[in-house]
């Protein structure tokens, strides 16, 4: 059965990946040491004691970014799975130049058939829950291929403040939907479906869901994972001198991401 809203998204982030926008390329440089580059990718320390040399790692929608090779370069065995060939391309000559080997897998990440059961030690989940329709059988997939003992790390956007973007007026933000729809957070302006690097500007409107709190911690529960950490953050430090009304202002009131861990349950043993 096709599946309208992968195939629009597949569509929009080729526009965006083909244009170098935010999220489709590698940016900054990470430092050469080992500690260094496990910062570089993980600012805030969610894979804090997670073995990673030797380890099976998914990068779960991880394309164009410099994830996949830290973690091959931290000595883990990588596979990048993706929807966007260039951005699958971005990674294969990124990895290339920095001579290490990684997997790479074209699909839509609510079918994961192409893997075994348990085949991965960590999942690495960055910022793409948002372009799936079907959280729930995303997180079932995971809990699959997650291996007993194995860590899923999770960052999406926060559903409350997807629904707030670009609705300032007249003084105060107005929900685009109720929290309680289950239904793509829709366009308010040309203005919301424009993405934006330095003074490069692209409209590609993105389908993209709020999943609530209760549809992740459930789904990941359901999937045979413990959740042990959960956080609400913006990124970089507040802007107080921030417009009214801007992206900006809205994250210094509402966190922009989560970020959800789970653990895989191990098999219990048999007596």
């Amino acid at each position: 059965m096709r599946d309208r809203i992968a195939e629009h998204n597949r569509q929009m982030w080729e526009r965006l990946a083909k244009a170098g926008m935010n999220y489709t390329r590698p940016f900054g440089r990470p430092p050469k040491t080992r500690a260094g580059m496990r910062r570089f990718m993980d600012p805030r320390a969610r894979l804090k004691g997670v073995r990673l040399d030797g380890a099976r790692v998914l990068g779960l929608a991880a394309g164009g970014g410099w994830d996949p090779i830290i973690f091959a370069r931290l000595g883990a065995q990588t596979t990048v799975f993706d929807i966007s060939p260039t951005q699958l391309k971005t990674v294969r000559e990124l990895a290339r130049r920095q001579r290490v080997k990684i997997r790479l897998v074209r699909g839509n990440m609510k079918d994961l058939s192409v893997f075994k059961d348990g085949s991965f030690d960590v999942v690495w989940h960055c910022h793409s829950l948002v372009f799936t329709d079907d959280a729930v059988r995303v997180l079932k997939e995971v809990g699959r291929v997650l291996a007993p003992g194995g860590t899923y790390l999770l960052s999406t956007m926060h559903p409350t403040t997807l629904r707030l973007y670009g609705t300032f007026k007249d003084g105060g933000w107005r929900p685009k939907i109720s929290y309680f729809e289950d239904k793509p957070v829709p366009y308010v302006s040309e203005w919301d479906m424009t993405w934006t690097l330095g003074s490069k500007k692209l409209v590609a409107p993105t389908i993209e869901f709020g999943h609530r709190f209760e549809t992740i911690i459930n789904g990941m529960a359901a999937a045979g994972m413990v959740v042990d950490g959960l956080w609400e953050f913006s990124p970089g430090p507040p802007e107080p001198d921030a417009e009214r009304g801007s992206e900006a202002h809205l994250d210094t009131l509402f966190p922009a991401f989560i970020e959800v861990r789970g653990r895989k349950l191990p098999r219990p043993q048999r007596r």
